[in-house]
């Protein structure tokens, strides 16, 4: 029947009533929760919408836009324009038709993209609860790198002041962080929490016990040209809220520090795009 309608085999009134049919029939397949096949129905009625319409549209070839019509149709419901394109014109392989197969399913794509939050493919997932964003799409942290996010100037604590002072200037009331990087020399020995320095300051500690001394595991650091994503990683399997960013592992020169507000930068700015094309989208379903 595929083949019938790209070749112009059946008459306009068939070809109508093909359609209205297999789509009345999908829809109730699809709405009843039964699992079902995609790609054939897709296809029929994507090819069967092309002939219909062929008679006003520009050349008016029932064949071409039979071709085009399925495409745009399997892309943009799908989700999976490239692979829509190279499927239709590997059954023709009709180079006339590749410029309008890439701009209509071009275009299709891009409408259910601003229509649709998901695509037929993770309706279903979507609806047990596993709500999908938007499939295909890469994660923010992924595309941020440590150097965009760190804060370059950085409160640091020298490693021979002693714990006393420390908890004074550093872990008073008033405190600007929680933790803070101990250097020396311009590098990074590692992280002193307020809650390690409270604890010595109260405890039996020696009077002349420095923060270096308090020092007990191997730094955690990050580099700058590691992925947010990385750094959270770290973050996590150190159970810290903020790791110093220092030049190279083998320098270990301090650059910067990341915290976990830092790494809400990027999901912030994807939620923000998102927004704004919501808003972009309801104010055109509104006009």
């Amino acid at each position: 029947m595929i083949g019938d309608l790209l070749n112009n085999h059946l008459a306009i009134s068939v070809a109508v009533a093909l359609l209205v049919v297999k789509a009345l029939i999908w829809i109730a397949a699809l709405g009843s929760g039964t699992s079902g096949g995609v790609l054939a129905p897709l296809l029929m009625l994507g090819a069967g919408l092309g002939t219909v319409l062929a008679p006003w549209l520009p050349g008016g070839s029932p064949q071409l836009w039979a071709l085009v019509c399925m495409a745009g149709v399997l892309g943009s419901v799908l989700g999976a324009p490239l692979t829509a394109i190279v499927f239709a014109f590997g059954l023709t392989h009709n180079t006339e038709a590749l410029l309008p197969l890439l701009l209509t399913t071009a275009v299709a794509y891009g409408f259910s993209v601003l229509t649709m939050k998901r695509s037929i493919m993770t309706e279903k997932i979507a609806r047990r609860g596993l709500h999908i964003y938007r499939e295909y799409s890469v994660d923010p942290l992924e595309r941020a790198h440590v150097a965009e996010l760190m804060t370059r100037d950085v409160i640091t604590i020298e490693a021979d002041l002693s714990v006393a002072e420390a908890t004074a200037r550093y872990f008073g009331e008033h405190a600007a962080h929680r933790a803070y990087p101990v250097v020396s020399g311009g590098r990074v020995l590692g992280m002193l929490d307020r809650a390690t320095v409270r604890g010595a300051a109260a405890g039996s500690a020696p009077a002349g016990l420095r923060c270096r001394d308090l020092l007990v595991a191997q730094a955690q650091v990050l580099v700058p040209a590691q992925t947010a994503r990385a750094a959270a990683g770290s973050m996590a399997a150190s159970s810290v809220a903020r790791l110093p960013v220092v030049e190279s592992l083998d320098t270990m020169r301090l650059v910067g520090i990341v915290s976990l507000r830092d790494l809400l930068q990027p999901s912030g700015q994807v939620f923000h795009e998102e927004f704004r094309r919501e808003r972009l989208r309801g104010s055109q379903l509104a006009s």
